[in-house]
């Protein structure tokens, strides 16, 4: 649905940072490649930004299906995943958020340590979003951290924050297979 795209988009570019951060002035943080479990809890307010065109695109009814949907993913959703991260991914940094709003992608990173990575972000495209981020490697097997995040179409703007703990769970990731 449109606007469980959005929440997903924010939620999904949390979990992409857990492990860390984004590419640019790259220190990675000091976390073991293998079987990560990345949980996430999110809280939305605010409008979603669903471009006219695409509400113009659907029946009365549907939308009224799609608004009922956005009411339920507006609330606290908490999400648990596992994800198979490679030294490459750990070297290369999780820059994720070039699919956001389909557009182009800022960073500025602010902190950039083997144990911390904080920065912000701002996409144009399709919709606008902008935020903040900080991650923290406890330990090589343990990633704390948070994104706020605000999300804006035709005068709607949705807030979001996330907070994003990660625990590796072993160097085998089984029939996981690492993302690209």
């Amino acid at each position: 649905m449109i606007g469980i795209r959005i929440v997903s988009i924010t939620v999904s570019c949390s979990i992409a940072a857990a492990l860390a951060a984004f590419a640019a002035d790259n220190t990675p943080l000091d976390v073991k490649p293998g079987m990560w479990e990345i949980t996430s809890d999110s809280q939305s307010s605010g409008a979603p930004p669903i471009p006219p065109d695409l509400l113009a695109q659907i029946s009365p009814e549907q939308r009224t299906r799609v608004e009922a949907a956005l009411q339920h993913a507006m609330g606290p959703q908490h999400h648990v995943l596992k994800r198979c991260v490679t030294q490459a991914d750990i070297d290369r940094g999780f820059e994720k958020t070039e699919n956001i709003g389909n557009g182009n992608c800022t960073h500025k990173v602010v902190s950039s340590t083997s144990t911390v990575r904080a920065g912000s972000f701002a996409c144009i495209g399709r919709e606008n979003a902008s935020g903040t981020y900080r991650f923290e490697a406890r330990d090589p097997e343990t990633v704390i951290g948070n994104v706020d995040m605000t999300v804006s179409n035709d005068g709607k703007t949705m807030a979001t924050t996330v907070a994003t703990r990660a625990h590796w769970l072993g160097a085998d990731c089984g029939t996981v297979k690492p993302m690209n």
